[in-house]
C-alpha cells in the first residue's frame, strides 16, 4: 500500500512538473518569446542580424531583416534609383523586438527627408562604439549598395564596451530547443543575471573606475575617428540622450563632456553633421517617451526621427 502511494505522489509531481512547463512553454509564446531573431558572427564586428528573417515578436510586432541583414521599412520600395540612408547603432537605433520596422526611427526619418531615400537600419543590440566603427570602415563587405550617407547614433556608455561579440550577449545565432520559449528565457537570465552574480570583481576596482572610464572613453573615440577616416563615406553622428540626462541635473557634466567630442570630431573631412539630440528633445521632454532608462516607446521614435532630421538638416 506504501509503495503504491509512493507511485502515485511521484505521478502527480511528474504531472505537475510537466503541466507548469507546458503552462510557461504557452504563455511565454503568447507574449512573443520562443521564436528569437537570429544573429550571425562576424570576425571582424563581432556579430549582426541574420539576413531573411521575420519573426513575430512582442506585442505581435513584426521584426524583419532583408538580404543584407538591415532592418528596412518593407512598405517602401526599393528602386534602382533609390539613394541609401545607412543608420548604425545599438539597441536604441535597432528598436527592440518590439517595434515594427515602419515606426523606427530610422523608417520614419526616411518619410520626412524624401521618397527617393530609402534607409537601412543596421542597429544592432549591444553593439559598442568600435563594432560601429568597423562596420562602416569595412562596409562593402556586408553590403553592394552604395550608401549616400551614414548616421552614426551614439548611446552614452557605449564606449565601455568596447568591441562586443556575440558571446557576451543573451542572442541567439541558432533556434532555441525545445521548449523554445523556457530555453530563450533562461539563456537571457543566465547570461544577464546569474554569471555576472558569480564573478569575483574585487571590491577596489569601484575606486577607479570614473578615471578608467574617462580614459576608455578618450581611447575609444580616438579609435572611432582612425575608422572614420579610413572610410570614403559621409557620415553623421547623433547622439542620442539616456532618460537620466533630462532627470538629473547632475548630468550636465556629462552632457558637455558629449558636446566637446562631437565638437572635436565634427573636424574630419568626412564628417558632415552631428548633432546632440538632448539640446532638441529638452524642450517638449514627456517621459512617455521611453519604455526604459534608454529604449524609445513608439512615440519616442516619432519624436526621435523629427529630431534627428530638424538637427541634421538644419540651415548652419
Amino acid at each position: 500500500m506504501k509503495i503504491k502511494k509512493i507511485s502515485t505522489n511521484i505521478a502527480i509531481s511528474l504531472i505537475s512538473i510537466f503541466a507548469g512547463i507546458f503552462i510557461c512553454e504557452v504563455f511565454a509564446r503568447i507574449i512573443g518569446l520562443g521564436n528569437p531573431v537570429l544573429y550571425k558572427k562576424d570576425s571582424i564586428i563581432g556579430y549582426r542580424l541574420q539576413p531573411n528573417q521575420s519573426k513575430v515578436r512582442r506585442k505581435r510586432s513584426r521584426i524583419t531583416s532583408d538580404h543584407e541583414g538591415f532592418r528596412i521599412d518593407h512598405t517602401k520600395i526599393e528602386t534602382s534609383n533609390s539613394k541609401y540612408l545607412v543608420f548604425v547603432g545599438d539597441s536604441v537605433t535597432y528598436g527592440g523586438s518590439y517595434i515594427d520596422n515602419e515606426n523606427l526611427f530610422s523608417s520614419q526619418y526616411c518619410n520626412l527627408i524624401g521618397s527617393n531615400f530609402y534607409c537601412l537600419n543596421n542597429g544592432v543590440n549591444s553593439w559598442g562604439v568600435l563594432n560601429m566603427g568597423r562596420f562602416i570602415s569595412n562596409f562593402e563587405v556586408y553590403s553592394k549598395r552604395i550608401p549616400e550617407k551614414f548616421i552614426i547614433t551614439i548611446l552614452p556608455g557605449d564606449e565601455k564596451r568596447n568591441l562586443r561579440s556575440l558571446n557576451d550577449t543573451p542572442y541567439w545565432d541558432y533556434p532555441p530547443k525545445q521548449p523554445s520559449a523556457i530555453n530563450e528565457i533562461i539563456r537571457y537570465l543566465n547570461t544577464t543575471y546569474f554569471i555576472p552574480s558569480i564573478k569575483n570583481i574585487p571590491k577596489e576596482t569601484n575606486k577607479i573606475d570614473k578615471n578608467k572610464n574617462d580614459l576608455q572613453r578618450k581611447i575609444i573615440w580616438k579609435e572611432l575617428e582612425n575608422q572614420i577616416k579610413d572610410s570614403k563615406y559621409k557620415i553623421d553622428i547623433v547622439i542620442t540622450p539616456p532618460l537620466r540626462w533630462f532627470k538629473d541635473e547632475s548630468e550636465q557634466k556629462n552632457i558637455k563632456v558629449y558636446e566637446q567630442l562631437l565638437e572635436k570630431i565634427s573636424k574630419l573631412e568626412n564628417i558632415k553633421n552631428t548633432c546632440n539630440l538632448y539640446n532638441y528633445i529638452k524642450p517638449n521632454f514627456d517621459e512617455s517617451f521611453y519604455v526604459d532608462g534608454v529604449h524609445l516607446s513608439n512615440k519616442g521614435h516619432a519624436v526621435w526621427s523629427k529630431s534627428i532630421f530638424s538637427c541634421l538638416n538644419r540651415k548652419n
